[in-house]
């Protein structure tokens, strides 16, 4: 199905599979064969991302520096025993928690002449590290490696990060591209999207929890009101509350009319949503897009 997408026009970017050494469901040189294999066995896709080692919050600074100097020496290998034909489609992922080893990350792959760098040190939360978060100095790293990229007309793509709300910032600081699970993950715990506002659980009733947050029918009929967002899946409520896929699918759909919506010219209605969001996100239009 997907090669079928790919056949028809579609971009399909295939992912390094560095997301389950960050999760420690298996390790970084255990990653290299089966995927250097794969991508000879598929030839079809537009993005290869080059296999990368993601340090953690909870990494020390020595761990951190081993997974980044792993990260550039292993993706020039992986590049180097790539397909000639692939190369032009591979993606090296920058890692590191200091302008030093992103510029360490830059150097290496602006010589390997990629047309295209991924960006994935993100602060980490969650039992495995699982979650990314856009702390303030990983946001400023990104920006910095996208600035730097752009003036050699490479373009960068920001992984694990895709909540409605962030999109202003990710559009702020000119990512190309950008990833994320988050629409299944949400949809798992009972959480809904809303175009550039913070999730809420449709089947949880507490309204005072900071993360897991509940909103009666009511309340979430007028903020998709107030969005301009419905679509099949939100118009029937109580599957929406019954079925993750449900869920699920209707975050997706709200993200990629984010995505349209901040890539369009009506930057007037996100200002009135960031403005009318919650507190943490209130200063996001501002801060990001604001003239």
């Amino acid at each position: 199905m997907t090669q079928e997408l790919a056949e028809q026009g579609s971009q399909v970017f295939f992912d390094s599979g560095g997301y389950y050494v960050q999760m420690g469901k298996l390790s970084y040189h255990e990653l290299y064969m089966p995927l250097l294999n794969a991508y000879k066995q598929n030839k079809w896709a537009s993005v290869y991302t080059l296999p990368d080692h993601v340090p953690t919050s909870q990494d020390d600074e020595e761990v951190v520096a081993r997974k980044v100097r792993e990260t550039i020496d292993f993706g020039q290998m992986f590049f180097n025993e790539m397909p000639d034909e692939l190369k032009p489609k591979a993606m090296p992922v920058v890692q590191g928690h200091s302008y030093k080893q992103v510029d360490q990350c830059l150097e290496a792959y602006i010589k390997l002449g990629v047309k295209r760098i991924g960006f994935g040190s993100f602060g980490t939360s969650g039992a495995n590290s699982e979650v990314n978060l856009a702390t303030h100095s990983a946001i400023q790293l990104a920006r910095y490696v996208i600035d730097v990229a752009h003036s050699y007309n490479i373009k960068v793509h920001l992984f694990g990060l895709g909540a409605p709300a962030l999109v202003a910032m990710i559009k702020g600081i000119k990512a190309d591209s950008f990833d994320s699970a988050s629409w299944l993950k949400s949809a798992g715990f009972g959480q809904v999207f809303l175009p550039f506002m913070r999730s809420y659980n449709i089947t949880y009733k507490n309204t005072v929890s900071d993360v897991q947050q509940g909103i009666s029918t009511n309340d979430f009929k007028e903020l998709r009101s107030f969005t301009n967002h419905y679509c099949e899946l939100c118009g029937d409520l109580p599957g929406l509350r019954t079925h993750k896929m449900f869920r699920a699918v209707h975050n997706l759909i709200v993200i990629s009319e984010t995505v349209d919506r901040v890539n369009g010219q009506d930057r007037e209605q996100i200002r009135r949503i960031y403005e009318n969001g919650s507190i943490k996100y209130r200063g996001e239009y501002e801060k990001w897009l604001s003239p």
